[in-house]
């Protein structure tokens, strides 16, 4: 009986490990972007360079964007039109076109070396770069240039329905929103970092 025991709450461990390890945000941000004073955000519009850059039927994409609004708003973000949000939100959904995100990189301005601050370094970004992972860059709307982002395996499988689409494409938002960088500038966290080491 004992080693039943040991032997379920040992298995109940390891599913609790796999599950929390599998399909964690990945996620770099520009040190000298003040995330504290953000309070509004917009995304960009159908008719923007952002919707030639990727063919995506327009059920994901209407999908992808409620999550977005959805999970901002729920982190006390609220939405202003574009000409007068504090941040911008672009997206890419990764797929086999690789010249589809470079021209999606060179349109937000992506700089890997840039996006130093956070858990994830450019080489951990660059290794989730896999065909069905969603790209969440946060713009700064004076530069137009990603100060945040964040890549997260969607893992759709073709069977699929667009509830279960919706459900992953949800999750993956909040997940992603999880490791914004709240309530602090960036040089007091460093700071913090220094103090701590």
């Amino acid at each position: 009986m004992t080693n039943f025991r040991l032997l379920s709450c040992l298995a109940l461990i390891i599913n609790l490990v796999a599950c929390s390890s599998m399909n964690n945000a990945t996620t770099s941000f520009r040190d000298g972007f003040d995330f504290s004073a953000v309070e509004s955000y917009s995304t960009y519009g159908r008719n923007s360079a952002f919707g030639d850059l990727q063919n995506l039927n327009d059920t994901i994409r209407n999908t992808i964007e409620l999550a977005i609004e959805q999970s901002f708003n729920e982190n006390g973000f609220r939405y202003k039109i574009f000409t007068q949000a504090d941040i911008l939100i672009a997206y890419h959904l990764l797929d086999n076109n690789f010249a589809e995100l470079k021209k999606y990189d060179q349109q937000v301005k992506y700089c890997g070396y840039c996006l130093r601050a956070g858990k994830n370094t450019r080489l951990e970004l660059e290794k989730k770069l896999d065909p069905g992972s969603l790209i969440i860059d946060i713009i700064d709307p004076k530069n137009q240039r990603s100060v945040w982002r964040s890549i997260y395996p969607l893992g759709f499988k073709p069977e699929d329905n667009s509830r279960e689409m919706q459900e992953k494409i949800s999750k993956a938002v909040d997940s992603m929103l999880r490791d914004y960088p709240r309530g602090k500038n960036i040089s007091q966290i460093f700071n913090l970092k220094e103090q701590l080491t």
